[in-house]
């Protein structure tokens, strides 16, 4: 395993010597064993040291060199000396972290939902991933080409790069993976879908293969790097598992390496002591860049209760709590044991419905969207200041935030024209089931307010009491629930290319609007910025003319963790690569 070196800096000599000679201060013996050190020094000035005792002067000289050599020398210590603290990264320690909600799976193939996603970005790897930016860089790729047209890309492996059993990464490995991705279910696999065919890869060593488009896709890096819907590199014969089905088996390349699961209760990971870190710099919360797994472990556990999951925190039980509910805010920023990384752009509450009736036409759907209070909603999550009001689907203060639409669609809250647009509908009065889950805190609340408003609307609803893990089986079958409360991400949604209700073949949602789908394939193939911002505005009118999914507010999730985590922020999912713990 790769470990970090740490220097001996000796630069307190002269400040110790300052402090012996202000004539007051108690002086003792102390002998200070300095073993050889090879280290490469970048400057070291010249530094005096004074024995008080034989008024002897000493001087010592650095000059600028690739290796020293220090002897044992007897010096005089002021005292009392202070304690010596940690000086940065370390190894070491177990993190326990307590999950959002109820994990069903961790293949983030099968399963495109945060909890699963946030387990496995710590043990699979892409061919790129996000960096402190949010812009693609490499990770087991080492580089691409792409011919003159833009239509072929040839892209070359980290060679001696192996996975978790020890068998080696190589092309075969990289199509197999691929392959799987693009055929399930994520927006970014639908456009890779849209210009390539099955035999658009091609292996021409073990780490090189090229992939082929019918056109030219200037956003194929872009990607290869997004984190949700992660494109997990895994050995070719895991990848032989439809999409439809969770690998038997869960052996990537990341820092850390699955150890057990038990179902309900909580995941296990360990460092991975084979993995090999990239050379470049990365920032904390990347995933590109020189990620060292300095943890032994990281736990990841199923905690249903919102305040037993704060309590445990402030008692050291464990370390993280993953997503924390809102109205805990105040309390957890209050304790000065606790640090709370808030993620923004933010998440936006959102409503997913499928094409069942009444909603099997554009009228109810429009009647909902219209007649919904979306502060009344979002006000159930918690205090204002973490929340706000947001027309634009691909998140405020963003590259691509318009308000295109929002006069005409966005929290009109008018009751009254709903109910009319309802009775036009043909909607008679039927039963329809809301699915909220009771053990997510970031969304629970929002259930009951949703089921009340759509009363105030005409609705005749109803809301079983199920966890989420249950509530996303029923998400396999649309036929089963009218509505489902739910959230998407900035990291998810951050332009048309992976923007789920525009792009993805997901069951939760509607039959596809073909203008949408053809307003993105647009956008993939722009090349200007005027023409990408023209193409982003008539996507937004087009999608709030035809509710694929009901979009409300914005909220800034929070991740209150103990203050012994360090380098710890959160850019996507909280990935945990780059943190260490001091205690």
């Amino acid at each position: 395993m790769r470990r970090l070196a740490i220097p001996i800096v000796l630069s307190a000599i002269a400040a110790l010597a300052a402090a012996a000679c202000a004539g007051e201060t108690e002086v003792v013996e102390k002998i200070v064993e300095v073993p050889v050190v090879e280290e490469k020094i970048v400057e070291v000035e010249v530094e005096k040291v004074v024995e008080v005792e034989t008024e002897k002067v000493v001087e010592v000289e650095v000059e600028r060199i690739v290796e020293i050599e220090v002897e044992k020398e007897k010096i005089l210590v002021a005292t009392p000396t202070p304690d010596v603290g940690t000086t940065g990264p370390q190894f070491g320690g177990d993190l326990r972290i307590v999950s959002q909600g109820s994990i069903s799976t961790l293949d983030p193939v099968f399963s495109l939902f945060y909890v699963v996603n946030a387990v496995a970005s710590q043990i699979y790897e892409g061919l790129y991933g996000w960096d402190g930016n949010l812009e693609a860089q490499p990770r087991l790729a080492e580089s691409f080409t792409t011919n003159a047209d833009g239509t072929e890309y040839t892209f070359t492996l980290r060679s001696g790069i192996e996975f978790h059993d020890g068998s080696s990464f190589t092309s075969e490995d990289a199509i197999a993976s691929i392959n799987r991705w693009r055929d399930a279910g994520t927006p970014a696999a639908g456009i890779v879908r849209r210009f390539t065919d099955d035999d658009a890869l091609q292996a021409v060593d073990d780490t090189t293969f090229t992939w082929t488009f019918d056109e030219p896709l200037g956003a194929v890096i872009f990607i290869l790097g997004i984190p949700h819907g992660l494109m997990p590199m895994i050995p070719s014969e895991m990848a032989g598992t439809p999409f439809t089905e969770p690998t038997p088996q869960n052996i990537g390349t990341g820092a850390y390496r699955f150890v057990e699961w038990l179902q309900g209760d909580k995941v296990v990971l360990e460092r991975h002591d084979e993995f090999e870190p990239r050379s470049e710099s990365s920032t904390p919360g990347a995933y590109a860049g020189e990620n060292i797994a300095y943890l032994d472990s990281l736990t990841f556990l199923e905690i249903p209760d919102e305040e037993t999951k704060i309590a445990g925190l402030e008692t050291g039980e464990w370390d993280v709590v993953d997503g924390a509910g809102l109205d805990f805010y105040a309390r957890v920023s209050d304790n000065a044991d606790l640090t709370v990384p808030l993620y923004k752009p933010g998440h936006r509450t959102n409503l997913l419905i499928p094409a069942n009736a009444p909603f099997d036409e554009t009228n109810a759907r429009l009647a909902f969207q219209t007649g919904i209070d979306v502060a009344n909603v979002m006000a159930s999550l918690g205090p204002s200041e973490l929340w706000t009001l947001c027309p634009a689907i691909f998140f405020c203060g963003t590259r691509w935030e318009t308000d295109a639409g929002a006069d005409e669609f966005y929290n009109l809250n008018d009751k009254a024209a709903a109910r009319t647009m309802l009775a036009d509908s043909g909607y008679d009065g039927e039963t329809l089931v809301l699915l909220n889950p009771t053990d997510y805190s970031t969304i629970t609340p929002t259930g009951f307010v949703v089921k009340s408003e759509m009363e105030a609307l005409g609705f005749n609803v109803e809301m079983p009491g199920l966890d989420w893990a249950t509530v996303v089986t029923r998400f396999g079958n649309p036929e089963s629930f009218a509505v489902a409360t739910s959230w998407d991400v900035h990291w998810n949604s951050t332009s048309p290319l992976e923007h789920e209700a525009i792009g993805s073949n997901f069951p939760v949602f509607p039959p596809p609007v073909p203008r949408l789908h053809e307003l993105r394939k647009q956008f993939a193939q722009a090349i200007t910025e005027p023409d990408k911002l023209r193409l982003v505005d008539e996507l937004q009118v087009e999608f709030y003319r035809n509710v694929p999914a009901l979009y409300l507010g914005v909220f800034y999730s929070i991740y209150p963790a103990t203050s012994a985590l360090k380098n710890f922020e959160v850019k996507a999912f909280p990935y945990y690569a780059n943190s260490w713990l001091e205690r």
